[in-house]
């Protein structure tokens, strides 16, 4: 039902497909500038689903929107995406410097500053001796990546011979130091998860489900009606968050939150502090009361439910 993507089409081609589309245009020559300067690929095959009609796509054979749908409002929802991921990168910046200083805090603490190369000081068995050597691997590939690059690394190695932890999480991913968290004995993780009041199992989930977003937002590709693999785990009492914000359940599981955009608001609020999480979701309801003035009633409902959001988004502040 898609045009073909492999041929090479101009300006010109590329706005005669989405009249074919049923798109319409406020400025077509202000349009065409954006195109060439934002890319059709990016801007209208991640952006334009919200407004695509099934039902005529299916009778014409071509995806086509719904009648009265403007170029000018797909844009609206790619530059909403872009401060969107420029937002989560922000926060979740935030949330991994936090954690690698509970873990570098707690680590050093128990076993000293340059003991984190020691199998014995994680919960090393037969079934992920090849993680903790792949981590260890890692680590060491990133000292010798940035030994070079940073005067305190090469500085803290020539007099010392070893690089403490709290200054190497700084220069580990976040990838590495969820793998890291994870190999952790136990009782370590446990006094991880006293200091943010998570249990230790959902400080593993919720990291990973943040490093994906972080790496969708640092790539550029779309954010807002994002679907992860991974979901936010919710017990069988159910969720305050989710009640709180009256979140419909189907089959007595919650119709969103789970592992949309909604999941990582939710996350945000348990893992930033709450002058953090107050400035992060004024400026989200703030850049989505920007897309409401551009969007008609419907299309904005879509693209509410496409984050999975209530449709009083404004209950996010009272969380």
């Amino acid at each position: 039902m898609e045009e073909n993507i492999i041929m090479y089409k101009d300006i010109n081609e590329q706005i005669e497909i989405l009249k074919n589309k049923n798109i319409l245009f406020k400025n077509e020559e202000k349009a065409k500038s954006i195109l060439l300067r934002e890319n059709y690929y990016n801007l209208i095959t991640g952006y334009k689903d919200i407004f695509t009609d099934l039902k005529l796509s299916k009778k014409r054979g071509i995806e086509t929107c719904a009648l009265e749908t403007y170029f000018e409002e797909i844009y609206t929802i790619y530059k909403f995406d872009r401060k969107l991921k420029n937002l989560m990168f922000y926060y979740i910046s935030i949330i991994e410097t936090n954690i690698k200083s509970y873990i570098s805090n707690v680590f050093s603490k128990k076993y000293g500053t340059t003991n984190y190369l020691k199998e014995s000081n994680f919960n090393v068995n037969e079934n992920n001796i090849k993680k903790f050597e792949e981590l260890i691997v890692k680590i060491n590939s990133n000292v010798e990546r940035n030994i070079d690059n940073y005067e305190d690394i090469k500085k803290c190695k020539e007099e010392y011979l070893d690089i403490p932890l709290w200054m190497l999480v700084t220069y580990i991913t976040l990838g590495n130091i969820i793998k890291f968290y994870s190999l952790m004995k136990f009782e370590d993780k446990k006094e991880i998860a006293k200091i943010v009041n998570i249990k230790p199992h959902d400080i593993n989930v919720y990291l990973k489900m943040l490093n994906i977003i972080r790496n969708i937002s640092a790539h550029g590709n779309v954010l807002f009606n994002v679907k992860l693999d991974i979901k936010y785990e919710i017990n069988q009492k159910g969720s305050f968050y989710h009640d709180k914000l009256n979140i419909d359940k189907i089959n007595n599981t919650y119709k969103s939150g789970i592992n949309d955009i909604l999941a990582i608001i939710i996350i945000f609020k348990r893992l930033l502090g709450k002058t953090e999480y107050n400035e992060f979701i004024l400026q989200f309801i703030s850049i989505i009361e920007e897309v409401k003035i551009e969007l008609d009633k419907e299309s904005f409902e879509n693209f509410i439910e496409a984050m999975g959001l209530p449709d009083n988004y404004n209950l996010l502040k009272e969380l």
